[in-house]
């Protein structure tokens, strides 16, 4: 097979510009120092995408496309992190997000961080307690189908048969068949949807981290999913590997809404506007009960000095840092404003200084 030429230019709003985005979430490890510049490359090209889609959202015309571009204008165009330099780590410490996670893959890296962060919290403590559990990541698929309602309401009927059967024999309840899906004592899962790769057709299916003290056998799942779904054997279980780092698999659970991005833009956003109010993520057994923050941004380190780190979003340029630093309170307005020409103009020429004279750049930042 010949490699394929390499675009000149990343067009942003085809499917195989977002893989890195689908591959990758923040995971704790981002925080040292040295990742800054790659954390800052991967926003660079959630922003561009989230940017494509507000162009496309205002060709619509309708009012809630109009509403939800107005929310990405002003998302991201600014990140302010702190380096805390005693520990060598780099927090975000303020920033503006439109939080619609769906059609924004820099509010969804976030957001699948944050979420990813609490069940690893909660994971280990459950490995604590329970060290005879082990981790499985399980899919569950059903048919590709052209109606995305009907698909959707397929899959979550027959993994709610799934669960029920679990539930009424942990329960005691008389003539509860025997499951294996019995054998998880506890889960975190997301619904996923994309494009089958050869039907072109919705594919949905969801991903799960499964904890089991005795390892699920895949065909007999197999055949009770097919049986239930009438149209689909397709389970896939498979354990983490010794010595893997968890993080790794929960991330292709958590990485869900980031995914959305491999979505042509017409079909993001038709996917955003069916599944908005849905709750793509479940939990059941021993990680139900998780709180997920809401705010986007990183926890602070308390009591230890920093320096500030301010970054803005340049149109075709990504984030560069500026030097200026707002105040915490400082008014919203001027955070969400996109810059002038002007501004645009002084900032480039502060970021040349910086890179042709070092030692000025460092007096000037203080």
């Amino acid at each position: 097979m010949k490699p394929r030429k390499r675009r000149r230019k990343e067009d942003l709003t085809s499917p195989e510009s977002m893989t890195s985005l689908a591959a990758v979430l923040d995971t704790g490890k981002e925080d040292q120092a040295e990742c800054l510049p790659s954390r800052i490359a991967r926003y660079s090209r959630a922003k561009e995408r989230a940017s494509a889609m507000r162009d496309y959202l205002l060709t619509l015309g309708e009012s809630s496309a109009v509403k939800a571009a107005g929310l990405l204008q002003g998302c991201g165009n600014y990140l302010h992190f702190r380096h805390y330099f005693t520990v060598n780590q780099v927090r975000l410490h303020a920033a503006c997000f439109c939080k619609q996670h769906l059609i924004c893959p820099l509010c969804a890296i976030r957001r699948g961080s944050k979420t990813l962060e609490a069940y690893l919290k909660r994971f280990r403590t459950i490995l604590a307690e329970h060290p005879e559990l082990k981790p499985y990541l399980m899919t569950f698929t059903v048919r590709d189908g052209a109606d995305l309602e009907e698909r959707m309401l397929h899959l979550l009927r027959a993994f709610q048969v799934l669960k029920d059967r679990r539930r009424n024999f942990h329960a005691g309840v008389r003539g509860a068949m025997w499951t294996e899906f019995a054998k998880v004592a506890g889960a975190v899962g997301s619904y996923e949807v994309k494009r089958g790769k050869g039907s072109g057709l919705w594919h949905p299916h969801l991903h799960m981290v499964g904890l089991c003290a005795s390892p699920p056998d895949q065909a007999d799942l197999r055949r009770e999913w097919e049986a239930i779904t009438g149209d689909s054997f397709m389970v896939d279980v498979r354990p983490f590997h010794e010595g893997q780092d968890p993080a790794q698999g929960f991330m292709e659970v958590f990485k869900y809404a980031v995914k959305f991005g491999d979505l042509s833009l017409s079909d993001n956003w038709a996917l955003a506007q069916y599944l908005r109010g849905s709750r793509l993520l479940f939990s059941l057994g021993v990680f139900r009960g998780v709180q997920v923050p809401e705010a986007l941004t990183d926890e602070p380190l308390d009591d230890l000095p920093y320096f500030d780190l301010f970054y803005r979003h340049f149109a075709g340029l990504g984030y560069s840092m500026t030097g200026e630093i707002p105040p915490d309170n400082g008014p919203r307005e001027y955070l969400q404003t996109p810059l002038s020409r002007k501004d645009v103009k002084v900032l480039l020429a502060y970021r040349h200084r910086r890179s042709m004279h070092p030692d000025w750049s460092a007096e000037g930042d203080g």
